[in-house]
């Protein structure tokens, strides 16, 4: 049996790619272009997901709102947050809220399966 990741990311190419790699790496993918479409997986799944791969900017809700939310029923549930931005001030707030790394676009994908290794 394979670990389950959710992956909510609105950049279709990097959708599959991740998507690609990890199934490559004998995880489980669910995949999410939106927010709520990640919140829906996430509530039906939530039992069976190791962990959530998460793009900081979603075309229908905040990153950083999405977190929380994630985080509430499951505080120790390892949350990988990407994002285009580079802002060290944004990466303390998200630590303290509960995410367990933050990789700056773009990354090497093998370093986010060494990452989803570490933390999961």
């Amino acid at each position: 049996m394979s670990d389950v990741v959710l992956l909510i990311e609105d950049d279709f190419d990097l959708l599959w790619m991740i998507n690609k790699l990890l199934s490559l790496h004998n995880y489980e993918v669910l995949t999410a272009v939106t927010g709520t479409q990640g919140l829906d997986l996430f509530s039906r799944h939530a039992q069976q997901i190791c962990a959530v791969v998460l793009d900081l900017t979603l075309p229908d809700m905040d990153g950083e709102q999405l977190l929380k939310e994630l985080k509430k029923p499951f505080p120790d549930l390892p949350v990988i947050i990407t994002s285009g931005l580079e802002d060290l001030g944004q990466k303390k707030r998200l630590s303290k809220i509960g995410a367990s790394a933050y990789l700056t676009k773009p990354f090497d994908l093998n370093r986010l399966v060494e990452v989803l290794k570490q933390v999961s």
